[in-house]
Order: C-alpha cells, then sequence, then structure tokens
C-alpha cells in the first residue's frame, strides 16, 4: 500500500527529471542534481497538501455556523440546545477561542517537541488525531442527539490541541530542503497552503451542507487520515545521506547552501530572546487575530449582513483566501528582491486599513465585494503568511544560533503560537463586540489591531530601509581629485 500511495506522487517529479535529463550534462553531479530536484518537488507537494487538509479540517465549522446554529435551537428531533439566537453565538465564539486557546499553547509545545522528534511523525500524528477529534465533535452529536455544552467544548479543544501539530513541523521539513535562495518566494508559495486549505473547506461545504453539515466534518476527517498516510510514506523529514554528500561536492565546487548542520534543541525562553523573535510574536499576535476572525467568522457576517444563504456566503468567502494566495506569493518574490521582509510587510499591513475600511461599506453587491475582499485578503492573509512563513524560517536560522538546525520548530511554533494567543482573545471578543455594537465596530476594531501590528515591527522595518539604502546607494566616484571619497570605502 506504501508503494501504491507513493507511485501516485512521483509521476510529477518522474517528468521533471525527464525534463531535466534533456540538459547538456553527462557527469554524475547532475544526475544527482536531478534526483535531488525531483525529491524536493514532492516534499513541496506533500507538504502543501498535508497543511491544506489540516486548514480545510478546522474550516468545517466556520463554514456551517449558521446551520448550526438552527440545529440547535429547533426541537422538532430533540429539544432545543438553545433558546435564542444570542446565545448561540456566544457560544459558538466560546468554542473558537477554545479551540484557538488550546493550539496557541499545544504550539509551544509541539514546536519545541519537533525539534526533538522526527517531524513527520509528529504531522501524520496530528492529522489523524484531527480526523478523530473532528468527527466526535461535528458528527456525533447530530447522530446520536447528544448535545452537551461539556462534551463541545472538550471533544473542539481535544481539536485544538491535535491540530497544532502541523505547522512548526511542515516548517521545519521545509527548512530542512530549501535554503536560503529565493526562500520569500518558495516560502510564499508555499504558505499559500492555508488559504488554498481554506477554499478547498469552503468549496467542500458548499457541496456537502445539503446533505447535512455533519457529514462535512465527516469527509474532511476522512480526508485528513488519508493525507497522514501519504505523509508517512511519500517524504523525509530531511535529505538523506546521499544528498549531503552531493552538497559537500557542490561546495567544492563554489556552490553556496544555506542548509544547517544538526546541534543541540533550544529552550522556548533561548528561542523567544533571538533578536527578531519577540517584536514579530507581537506583531503576529494582532495580525493572526484579523486573519483568523476572517477565518471563522466571515460566513456568518455576509449571512446576517446581507441576507444571503450560507451556502453562497462560503462560496464568496473563497475570494478573501484568493486574495491572501496573492499576497503571500507576490510578497515573497517581492522581499527576495529587496533583500528584507520587514518594509514590505508594514506596507501591507498598512494598506489593510484603508482596505479594511472599504469593505466594511462596501454593501450587497457580490462583485464589488469580491474585489475588496480580495484586496482584503492581500493586505491580510498575504502579510500573515509570509511572518508565520519566511520570517519564521529567517529568524530560525539566523547567525546566531551557528547553524544549529535545532531551533527551527520551536521558533515557528513560538511566534505562531503567540499568534494564536491574540487570535484567542479574539473569538471572545468578536461575538460581544457585535452583540452589543455592530458589524461596524468590528471592523474598526481589525483597523486598530492592525495599526499595532504595524508599530510592533516600525523600528525593524525602518532600519531595514536604511540598510537598503546604503546597499543600493551608487558609491560616489571621484572625477578630478585625487583621493577617495569616505563614501567609496562604504559597505
Amino acid at each position: 500500500f506504501s508503494l501504491q500511495i507513493s507511485s501516485l506522487l512521483h509521476p510529477l517529479s518522474r517528468l521533471l527529471s525527464s525534463l531535466l535529463c534533456l540538459l547538456p550534462c553527462s557527469s554524475s553531479f547532475c544526475t544527482m542534481t536531478r534526483w535531488r530536484i525531483s525529491q524536493k518537488i514532492v516534499v513541496f507537494i506533500v507538504t502543501f497538501v498535508s497543511y491544506a487538509l489540516y486548514h480545510s479540517a478546522r474550516k468545517a465549522m466556520s463554514g456551517v455556523k449558521s446551520t448550526m446554529t438552527a440545529d440547535w435551537m429547533r426541537n422538532d428531533t430533540h429539544e432545543p440546545f438553545f433558546t435564542n439566537e444570542a446565545d448561540a453565538k456566544s457560544f459558538l465564539g466560546t468554542l473558537d477561542a477554545a479551540f484557538m486557546a488550546a493550539y496557541a499553547a499545544a504550539l509551544f509545545f509541539w514546536g519545541w517537541l519537533g525539534d526533538r522528534l522526527n517531524p513527520k511523525y509528529v504531522i501524520a500524528a496530528g492529522m489523524v488525531g484531527s480526523a478523530i477529534t473532528l468527527t466526535l465533535f461535528g458528527a456525533l452529536p447530530v447522530w446520536f442527539h447528544m448535545y452537551s455544552i461539556p462534551y463541545y467544548v472538550i471533544t473542539y479543544i481535544l481539536f485544538g490541541l491535535v491540530q497544532a501539530c502541523g505547522w512548526p513541523s511542515e516548517v521545519a521539513i521545509m527548512a530542512n530542503w530549501f535554503g536560503a535562495g529565493n526562500r520569500g518566494f518558495i516560502m510564499g508559495l508555499w504558505a499559500a497552503c492555508q488559504p488554498v486549505g481554506n477554499i478547498f473547506g469552503s468549496i467542500l461545504t458548499g457541496i456537502v451542507l445539503p446533505f447535512g453539515y455533519e457529514d462535512t466534518f465527516v469527509l474532511n476527517s476522512l480526508l485528513i487520515a488519508i493525507g497522514a498516510i501519504v505523509v508517512m510514506t511519500a517524504i523525509d523529514s530531511k535529505p538523506r545521506r546521499e544528498e549531503r554528500d552531493q552538497r559537500e561536492d557542490e561546495e567544492e565546487r563554489g556552490v553556496s547552501h544555506s542548509e544547517m548542520e544538526e546541534g543541540e534543541p533550544i529552550s522556548m525562553w533561548k528561542a523567544l530572546l533571538l533578536p527578531g523573535v519577540l517584536m514579530y510574536c507581537l506583531c503576529n499576535a494582532c495580525l493572526k487575530m484579523v486573519n483568523y476572525a476572517f477565518f471563522f467568522w466571515l460566513p456568518m457576517y455576509l449571512t446576517e449582513a446581507y441576507k444571503w444563504d450560507e451556502s453562497r456566503a462560503d462560496q464568496l468567502a473563497i475570494w478573501y483566501d484568493i486574495g491572501g494566495i496573492i499576497g503571500s506569493v507576490a510578497g515573497g518574490y517581492i522581499s527576495d528582491r529587496m533583500g528584507c521582509r520587514s518594509p514590505l510587510i508594514v506596507a501591507m499591513v498598512g494598506c489593510s486599513l484603508g482596505t479594511l475600511f472599504i469593505y466594511s461599506n462596501v454593501g450587497p453587491h457580490l462583485f464589488l465585494n469580491a474585489l475588496v475582499m480580495t484586496a482584503v485578503g492581500v493586505t491580510v492573509s498575504g502579510p500573515y503568511n509570509l511572518v508565520v512563513g519566511s520570517v519564521s524560517i529567517d529568524l530560525g536560522s539566523q547567525p546566531c544560533l551557528a547553524g544549529n538546525s535545532q531551533a527551527m520548530c520551536t521558533v515557528s511554533g513560538l511566534i505562531d503560537g503567540s499568534g494564536s494567543v491574540g487570535s484567542a482573545l479574539g473569538q471572545l471578543l468578536i461575538p460581544v463586540v457585535q452583540l452589543k455594537f455592530g458589524w461596524q465596530a468590528v471592523f474598526y476594531l481589525f483597523i486598530i489591531l492592525n495599526g499595532l501590528a504595524c508599530l510592533c515591527i516600525l523600528n525593524r522595518a525602518i532600519l531595514d530601509i536604511k540598510a537598503m539604502r546604503r546597499r543600493f546607494r551608487p558609491e560616489s566616484t571621484p572625477l578630478l581629485v585625487g583621493g577617495d571619497s569616505e563614501d567609496s570605502h562604504e559597505d
């Protein structure tokens, strides 16, 4: 069965290898290079799809909130779980907050553990756990009319704990296989797995929802369980010994690589004190609160604000994730060309202040709503993907670590975990603000939070801009003066 799974994933890599064979090269060096590229493609695809399935699974509830609320309040097949919509909506917010709190706490732990275990095993264990807990949460209460507040809270907390297995270990595997060259573009493209998973989850929900909202949870569980088998059979957590030997050959030829050597895992406290980690943790706490507010509440906002049915709202919400893909890929490419990331992140998040304000007033026009929603995705989800992807690897492989590769999971877990703490607080705050002041006030809250995210890394952005000016400023060369100018010796 393992060989069958692997054979399904390797045609693309074999095709690329065949194309590479057309290149004018006959040495063993070229043969190893072709093999290595094909392996990298498999790693990229498998990790991309696996984390997309993680996101699709957690998208299940956000796409059926209105239907779940209606089911909880009806009395034709069971006693009403809630007697009014306000209580049901507050409970949904509590569940989101419980999920994010468990997810945040577990990210710190799984990030720490991922540097001490094989990250592939951590990813697969999280996928299997997600499949079990998602079915327990979303399907069993409907099948057996077993509606209980403690049951819902406990199962969704367990779901949050196992969902956190994915991101730090996925980032560590990508860092093991891909070096610093074009890291922003590669990780920007790869981090698009999050909005791609959201899009897939929304489409899946829209298709399955008419058959019963519990089926969306079951189907997502089945898919992510299959994904766990693929992860275990199709990839390695790091390049094998042959590739390390090949890397040494390439280094002898003058080709530089940034893959780091193994070292001792570091503590969370030491990781937090690494240069730049704390300020990006604070930035992500604000930015992820806004990004996940759209993730959890956008379909319900569209349903309530414009009276669109839930299937249409799920399909329209896809445009936010499409914007996230555009922002992630374009942002990664541009930041590679700039040589730094913080100025671009500040610029994108700064633009989100305007796009959020415009979106809050766009009205029930489908085309305009989708267009502005895409712009919001570019300026909110795009920089978020850069922070938790490219920036996490940059911070986890900075020179002060002296080539220690055993810090990647810990650093990425800290940054994403800090964001999840902020997001958990946001899921408690959003329903309260919405019920008391309306949706418009919620968007003003988003604008304030993104403004704070900019302030957290503004100093870093200013320093990076100054460094860019020194790097790109032409040296002044004396024309008629015999001596060298002072500027001509600047680096």
